[in-house]
């Protein structure tokens, strides 16, 4: 990038032309960023995140994840940065948001297009199309309405928008990829169109370092007040993007060259502690070999214990041969014995059948003698209409009982036997009715056939009368009807249901009136009885006493009336089975008198065979108890268990005494093996051996465990010499590596000083508002400074470590460097420069101050000093012309603002800033255009929330002398203030 004086044949790379469609809450604005321009607006519009989004454009970003980091959008009034989905949400609230710049570069003219990506979360798409706006507009917006102002393009869609944008040009781009962004968006290969064809920011060199200054760059250009912290990151940048190799980054792990230092440290001492244990090892040496020795009583423990096997079997197979013997005599006694039992045990069981059946024969007798009684009473009655007379007189008699103990129930009762003497009288005279129609009941003109199933499901339903012949119609219905009965052995089946047969019968009429007419005086009698109480109350109690018997004689007639149906049925079975028991009886005992003779005989035999069995696992004790001497030995020693021998013992040499000289061997051995494993631990304890699967804590270790940790031991000591030569080699490195970073300290620091004073070079000269001299201070963090000191103090080389105190002061800068903060400790750039200052002189001064600046003033130096960044970064020899955000317009004074339009012009800036309508017309006039973006609305926008349009151009002053319209004439009748 160069000034004014540059060829005019330098590569020009600069943005046009900015376009926002349903986006940052405008339904549609177009403006032109190719001169210095002023946007005008109410208050709190949406003017400065029209500049702003030109970092969507700048940045090779694909989302809005971390979007503070990437783009910084700030909310000023909060004071505050806004969130992801705050950011994406504003300039990307629905699908037809698109934002378009149009840019040129010695290539051509093109466009770059921002679309929403559906494809995840907070992402937006990016498209390159090789022609300028003016081709593209009717894409996104109609202009040609009677007013001028537009209105939304109805098909607007990405797929329509790519089909469009394809047929345009066959040179398209679809890009999201970050690492192609950034290729396209920084390519400097000047002569080579097709390569050069979509950037914006040429740069010097496309490595990493470059592209990361770019971006911090990128971010200043949009806040030209940002604090020294800022500027302090983008020196810091800007350094190391200047080094020649990209190794020579500064890039101080300390942690790793701490925990460097402690490792070697951490040998050096286990080698002193293996070197201390030499002693020891020599003792467990000596153990060790007397303990192979005594090895081979193991072996030989494993011959004696499987001679006692064979020893066990051959006794085992004695005592099987007497117990099958005494085992056959026992079973045939168990089985008599079991006989006998069981003919008791049936005999007892036939006596207690015998006396059931005679209690049974006398309940079932008593049972139809009493319902004999009762059923007599009823006539030719069925059991249910007698025990619904019974449960009627029940209720009747409790309701009556109820009356008597109650005055309030004697009124519901009295109320109740009108009720039902008006029921009997009417049952009378029904009865009467019925008997007059006798001769038309149905079982009198159905056929039997068509009358038997019925009756069985109900016998009142061959009773019934319709009082004159039946028609046909209805005989047939009731013959169908009849006809789904199947007749069966007992009655009939109406599908899965059974219905026992039921005999025809003729009513009695004159006993069912005898009958209705007794219920009637009865209830009489109740009624006179119930109103003669409330005048006697001496008689009450007498009468409750009386009819609580009453209720209890008619529950007992209940009680036998139910116990009735089944008597009969249970007389004859109790007969049978008692004359089917005395039968069973006597043949038991014939055959528990044969039996007991079997008993006598089997039983002496059974004694015999037992003392056989006994004599013999006598024997049997004796050799398992020393079987479990053996158990208790392996017990002890568990690797015993799975140790197999090639030639057991013989059994005529198993015996106490070979044992007791077996288990003293062990014994040693096994003193001798915890002597051996207590010098083995203490080698772990004493840090000289590692027991990394804690085999030798168990226990009982495994033989193999001890072996090859005595093998390791072994082998550590014969090696020891060779691993000091091996520790004091990486001493060595250790020690060069100390040197480097002592070198990258004196180094970088001194870089700083160096890049310091090149930056003051290019200040010369440089006139700000009244300040005639300006020169930066790039500041260090004083640890640091300090730390370059310590550094020079040492001597890195040598075989032995540094002195603890070096590591000791490191240690300590550590702690005060980077505080309590978490993560690695990397001392980098970055964190080494802590900020930037500047010192100024004004015309007339003898010295440089040290005294802050206005926040304009400081935005402009902060320019100054951007500009000159930017040259490192940026292709030599390319001029720009990008647009300039300077919030603090206002603040600068108008006296120097021709001077710094001319400034930034030759800079290869078009100053852009946003104001409302009370910014002083001088202001707006030395700018010489200026944008109302907040006038004109459209009534057919994309989304309702979205309706101001601004297009077709700026209007401004030329010449100081006569205004000059830029803008599109059609629209300068519409200039009007919107409501807001």
């Amino acid at each position: 990038m160069t000034d004014s004086q540059a060829s005019p044949n330098a590569f020009t790379f600069g943005i046009r032309r900015l376009v926002l469609v349903d986006s940052a809450g405008f339904c549609y604005v177009e403006i032109p960023v190719n001169n210095h321009g002023l946007i005008l607006g109410p208050g709190n519009l949406g003017k400065s995140s029209l500049l702003n989004s030109l970092r969507l454009f700048l940045l090779p970003e694909n989302n809005f994840k971390n979007s503070r980091k990437k783009f910084a959008f700030r909310n000023a009034s909060a004071g505050s940065f806004y969130t992801n989905e705050e950011s994406y949400q504003h300039y990307f609230p629905s699908q037809f948001s698109f934002l378009i710049v149009e840019a040129e570069n010695p290539a051509g003219v093109h466009c770059q297009i921002l679309y929403r990506d559906s494809a995840s979360q907070l992402s937006y798409g990016r498209a390159f199309v090789p022609v300028n706006y003016d081709q593209l507009r009717p894409l996104f917006w109609n202009g040609d309405d009677e007013d001028g102002i537009g209105q939304a393009v109805p098909e607007l869609s990405f797929s329509r928008l790519s089909d469009a944008l394809k047929k345009r040009s066959k040179d398209t781009r679809f890009v999201s990829d970050p690492a192609k962004l950034r290729t396209m968006l920084y390519n400097s290969e000047l002569m080579n169109a097709d390569a050069v064809r979509y950037s914006v920011l040429p740069l010097g060199e496309s490595d990493e370092r470059r592209v990361q200054s770019l971006r911090t760059l990128i971010l200043l250009l949009f806040e030209m007040k940002a604090d020294d912290q800022a500027m302090a990151n983008a020196v810091a940048s800007i350094i190391e993007a200047d080094k020649k190799f990209a190794d020579d980054a500064f890039d101080f792990n300390i942690d790793e060259f701490l925990n460097r230092h402690e490792q070697l440290k951490e040998q050096q001492a286990q080698l002193n502690r293996i070197e201390k244990e030499r002693p020891r090892f020599d003792k467990l040496n000596g153990d060790y070999q007397k303990y192979l020795t005594l090895l081979r009583s193991q072996h030989d423990f494993a011959a004696f214990r499987e001679g006692l096997s064979d020893a066990l079997q051959d006794i085992a197979r004695q005592r099987r041969t007497a117990v099958d013997a005494y085992t056959e005599h026992n079973d045939i006694l168990k089985q008599v014995v079991q006989t006998l039992k069981k003919l008791e045990q049936d005999s007892s069981s036939l006596t207690g059948e015998i006396r059931a059946a005679d209690r049974n024969l006398k309940r079932a007798e008593q049972d139809q003698k009493n319902g004999d009684l009762l059923t007599a009473q009823y006539g030719d009655m069925t059991l249910q209409e007698i025990g619904d007379i019974l449960q009627e007189d029940r209720e009747g008699k409790q309701s009556h009982l109820n009356a008597l103990k109650s005055a309030a129930q004697a009124e519901i009762r009295l109320a109740q036997l009108d009720k039902n003497r008006q029921e009997l009288e009417r049952r009378l005279a029904g009865l009467a009715d019925r008997e007059s129609k006798q001769q038309w009941q149905l079982q009198n003109q159905l056929d039997e056939a068509v009358a038997a199933p019925l009756r069985a499901l109900d016998p009142r339903l061959m009773m019934a009368s319709p009082g004159q012949t039946l028609d046909g119609d209805s005989k047939a219905a009731i013959t169908a009807f009849a006809r789904l009965f199947v007749p069966a052995s007992a009655g009939f089946d109406w599908f899965d249901m059974e219905y026992p047969g039921q005999s025809a019968r003729q009513e009695d009429f004159s006993e069912l009136r005898r009958r209705l007419q007794g219920e009637l005086n009865g209830l009489e009698k109740e009624r006179a009885e119930l109103v003669d109480t409330a005048d006697k109350e001496q008689d009450r109690p007498r009468l409750i006493e009386r009819t609580e018997k009453e209720v209890r004689a008619i529950e007992k007639e209940q009680d036998t009336l139910a116990r009735y149906p089944g008597a009969a049925t249970t007389l004859r079975d109790a007969t049978e089975e008692k004359a089917a028991a005395e039968e069973a009886l006597a043949k038991l005992q014939e055959q528990s008198r044969l039996e007991q003779e079997k008993f006598d005989a089997v039983q002496q035999k059974a004694a015999n065979a037992r003392a056989e069995k006994d004599r013999i696992e006598e024997r049997e004790k004796e050799l398992a108890q020393l079987s479990r001497s053996v158990g208790t030995v392996e017990h002890r020693f568990q690797h015993l268990k799975t140790l197999q021998s090639e030639q057991p013992l013989a059994i005529d040499q198993i015996s106490a005494t070979a044992f007791e000289e077996l288990q003293k061997q062990l014994d040693d051995m096994e003193e001798l093996r915890r002597s051996i494993l207590d010098h083995l631990r203490q080698f772990v304890y004493q840090g000289v051996y590692e027991d990394t699967d804690g085999e030798l804590q168990k226990d009982s270790p495994a033989a193999s465990v001890i072996r090859d940790t005595f093998k390791n031991l072994a082998d550590l000591f014969a090696g020891l010499t060779e691993r000091w030569q091996v520790h004091h080699e990486q001493i060595e490195i250790h020690n060069e590596t100390v040197a480097s970073y002592r070198q990258a300290l004196t180094s970088n620091h001194e870089f700083i000083s160096r890049f310091e004073a090149q930056l003051n070079r290019e200040l010369e000269g440089v006139q700000i508002n009244d300040l005639v001299e300006i020169r930066v201070d790039i500041h260090t963090d004083p640890k640091f400074r300090n730390l370059v000191e310590e550094a020079t103090n040492i001597d890195p080389y040598g075989n032995q470590l540094q002195s603890d105190a070096f590591y000791d002061r490191l240690r300590v800068f550590v702690a005060d460097f980077f505080g309590e903060q978490g993560g690695s400790k990397r001392l980098t750039m970055d964190k080494v420069i802590t900020g930037i200052s500047y010192r100024t002189r004004k015309e007339n001064a003898t010295g440089l101050d040290k005294k802050g600046q206005s926040t304009s003033t400081t935005a402009l130096i902060n320019l100054e000093l951007v500009y000159r960044l930017l040259n490192r970064v940026l292709y030599p020899g390319i001029r720009l012309s990008f647009p300039l955000v300077l919030d603090e317009l206002a603040s600068v004074d108008v006296s120097q603002m021709p001077s710094l339009l001319e400034r930034l012009r030759k800079q290869g800036f078009n100053l852009f800033s946003a104001a409302t309508h009370s910014a002083s017309a001088e202001v707006i006039y030395l700018i010489g255009r200026h944008l109302e973006v907040g006038q004109m609305r459209t009534s057919r926008p994309y989304s309702p929330q979205r309706t101001l349009v601004f297009w077709g151009g700026a209007e401004g002053f030329t010449g100081g002398e006569h205004l000059s319209h830029w803008a599109d004439h059609t629209q300068n009748s519409l200039l009007e203030l919107a409501d807001e």
